[in-house]
């Protein structure tokens, strides 16, 4: 099997060497983009429906020959996870070529190169010096996946770059590493001398090539090396042309040292917004710039529906089907069976349709859902281990208002919020705060709530984050009081009064735009009565 590998490399180093002596057609619209890095890059998320999704003039040059995929090495396909080895999962790489087609023009194609060995140190990248650390490594299953990259990772990444190069043109590097070299303060030079290294053997302009590197899983999310991240901030005080994308808010998972899904979905998106950013792209209308969430048990809710309390639930309530009133033969036609949701949109597009359920078990995983003036449909398959966000559909929908519409279906099935957005994937976790947050009167009348006013102090987590040019921070609050929201540097110095005034009961967003504050990382405090919330952001500035 390796003579074999080793034969087909050295076939399409080949090409390679008779398309460089020939001459070669290199599509100046078609953007490759390099990623390298350990298992973060590699991709650990589980790979979900929305990620089987085609993007259209996204592309994947193959690493490895994956029969288990009807892949081989050296050649392009549509970029569907996995984009890196043949058993990996969901990574940063996939949503940032998403999000990049979505806003580059039509003629414009983006191709992904990605070389990752999951466990690695840095050194593992160093041209020179990769032999050294190579030998020093004693665990099987690190060395086998640097044999799958011919003991050489780097150099593989390079010949997989230079075939690129054939067919279009290296637009930047995106790198996730860190975690191998957690304290390491010498970190930031060593990625300076693999960048050094790669604009040399690529021939390309260092002014030219941005590198993006994402902080490991962030302390907001018990992120077990994220300590490294002070060190990662470092990055562009050493490499001028590099950017250090947030990993703040992005969900981890159970290991706490990798992703989850969504926390790489939206990872892979920012950093595309700052690769775009750089390019002087905005966010285009029709991508990522419409979300709204709604909370179930803040809507009409048909008289077959009841209310529970759960502090895992958004808003602390959720809503499920009766005892009894099961109903998987025919769809509903009566309102008493339905939940119905109203929204109103400003720009026609593609939106998906996201619901945060606990459906634990085959037998409590279906509902009934009719969009406007369709037909109920009945969709089943919507399990959960927890609460999670599935998605519903993505659909092409006209300006204005719409309704979605929830029937009673299996018993048990339990349904919290709504989200509705043009982004490209669902929210995490409890989602924003809703814009139709409330307390159910039926709770106040029952004292279910008492006691537990003060819970309903919110602070949201500010988007977009990493900040470039403004940002917004939501915030809810249980009765009418004064607000104060301020930002601050890290040493506590007060860099921008946000809110301070008196606000009303309920949800409320404030914007901020950090004019000459900056880049760096800093901290914004929420003080409402009695109560002290607080949040980072990473501020982003071009060069």
């Amino acid at each position: 099997m390796k003579r074999q590998r080793n034969l087909h490399r050295s076939l399409m180093l080949l090409v390679i060497l008779m398309l460089t002596l020939k001459g070669y057609s290199q599509d100046p619209n078609f953007y490759i983009y390099l990623c390298f890095g350990q298992s973060n890059m590699e991709g650990q998320g589980t790979i979900e429906a929305q990620d089987q999704i085609e993007a259209e003039r996204l592309e994947l040059l193959q690493a490895l020959d994956c029969s288990n995929l009807s892949r081989d090495s050296g050649v392009w396909y549509p970029a569907i996870a996995p984009t890196s080895r043949c058993w990996n999962g969901l990574s940063p790489a996939d949503y940032f070529g998403r999000t990049m087609v979505a806003n580059l023009p039509d003629s414009i194609r983006v191709g992904i190169v990605n070389v990752s060995v999951g466990g690695c140190k840095i050194e593992l990248y160093d041209k020179d010096g990769y032999q050294d650390y190579v030998s020093s490594v004693t665990e099987d299953w690190l060395i086998n996946i640097i044999n799958e990259y011919d003991g050489n990772p780097y150099q593989y990444l390079v010949d997989l770059a230079k075939q690129a190069q054939q067919d279009g043109v290296i637009k930047g590097i995106l790198l996730h590493q860190g975690e191998s070299n957690t304290n390491d303060a010498d970190w930031p030079a060593k990625v300076r001398d693999v960048y050094d290294s790669l604009m040399v053997d690529l021939n390309l302009d260092p002014a030219e090539i941005p590198l993006l590197a994402g902080e490991v899983v962030h302390a907001d999310q018990q992120g077990v090396c994220a300590s490294m991240n002070s060190i990662i901030a470092a990055l562009p005080d050493t490499l001028p042309n590099s950017y250090v994308i947030s990993s703040s808010g992005c969900a981890a998972a159970s290991d706490n040292l990798h992703f989850s899904s969504a926390g790489y979905r939206e990872l892979g998106r920012r950093y595309a917004v700052q690769m775009l950013s750089i390019m002087g792209i905005e966010m285009t209308s029709g991508q990522g710039s419409y979300s709204l969430d709604l909370e179930a048990e803040c809507v009409e809710v048909g008289a077959d529906w009841t209310f529970k309390q759960e502090d895992n639930a958004s808003n602390n309530v959720f809503i499920t089907t009766k005892d009894g009133t099961a109903n998987i033969d025919e769809a509903p036609n009566d309102s008493s069976g339905v939940v119905y949701f109203t929204f109103t949109l400003d720009t026609a597009g593609i939106y998906g349709i996201y619901s945060r359920c606990r459906n634990v078990g085959y037998a409590k995983d279906s509902y009934w859902i009719k969009l406007d003036d369709g037909e109920f449909e009945f969709v089943e398959g919507l399990s959960t281990a927890g609460w999670e966000w599935l998605t519903l559909m993505n659909v092409e929908l006209s300006e204005g208002e719409h309704t979605l519409a929830f029937g009673i279906c299996e018993e048990g099935t339990r349904l919290d919020k709504v989200n509705i957005s043009n982004f490209l994937y669902g929210p995490s976790d409890k989602g924003a705060v809703s814009a139709n947050l409330c307390e159910p009167a039926f709770l106040t009348d029952l004292g279910c709530l008492a006691g537990k006013a003060d819970s309903r102090y919110v602070l949201g987590q500010n988007y977009p984050n990493p900040v470039i040019d403004e940002t917004r921070i939501s915030f809810d609050i249980p009765a009418q009081t004064y607000v104060s929201l301020k930002v601050y540097t890290l040493q506590g110095t007060e860099v921008a009064e946000l809110a301070g005034k008196e606000y009303t009961p309920g949800g409320h967003i404030v914007e901020f735009a950090p004019g000459n504050i900056p880049s760096g990382t800093y901290y914004y405090v929420f003080r409402a009565g009695d109560h002290t919330l607080s949040g980072t952001m990473n501020i982003v500035k071009g060069r």
